[in-house]
Order: structure tokens, then C-alpha cells, then sequence
């Protein structure tokens, strides 16, 4: 059989996980919810010695329950009434004439 090629031609559909990741997402999943009343004491455990891991912490198990965000690409047109030669100003002027 040439390389790259499979009895099945169709393969697995795209985006499915295979097997094990399947069972150790649900293993880590069920841990999480027999475990949940436990958490805020563990955490308040180590913020007491190292906060800064506590938060490490949280921050990291936010990720298997809040979705990530996307970044979102604006664009935005801006109307140029005059030309001006930047090179003759200073940032202190630039930013207070943004400002009126």
C-alpha cells in the first residue's frame, strides 16, 4: 500500500478527537466535579503563602470553563481634514491637539 494511503478513504471526520484524549478530558472533567466543593479551599491554601500561584492557579482553570476569546480585527476609517508636517511638532502639542 503506498504511503499516505488507508483502507478507509474517507478517514476520520476533521475536528474529531481521537480515543484518549476523549477519556482523559472525561476522567478530568469528572475529577473537576466530584472535586469542586474542594477547590476554594485549596486555593486559599496556597494564596495564604504564594498568591501570586493562587491566581496561576484560577487563571488555569478558567480555561476548561470559560471560552477563549477571539481576537477581533477593527477597522476604522479616518477622515484627514488638513495635511499636517508632523516633523514640526511636538508630542506634547500632537497629543493636546488630539484632545480638543
Amino acid at each position: 500500500m503506498p504511503k499516505g494511503k488507508t483502507n478507509n478513504p474517507n478517514g476520520r471526520p476533521k475536528g474529531t478527537q481521537n480515543k484518549v484524549t476523549t477519556e482523559t478530558r472525561e476522567a478530568f472533567k469528572t475529577f473537576v466535579e466530584d472535586n469542586q466543593e474542594h477547590f476554594q479551599g485549596w486555593i486559599e491554601r496556597v494564596a495564604e503563602t504564594n498568591p501570586a500561584k493562587a491566581i496561576e492557579l484560577v487563571s488555569n482553570l478558567a480555561e476548561y470553563v470559560l471560552p477563549k476569546l477571539s481576537r477581533t480585527e477593527v477597522i476604522a476609517e479616518i477622515e484627514i481634514k488638513e495635511e499636517v508636517d508632523l516633523s514640526k511638532y511636538k508630542l506634547e502639542d500632537l497629543k493636546n491637539s488630539i484632545k480638543k
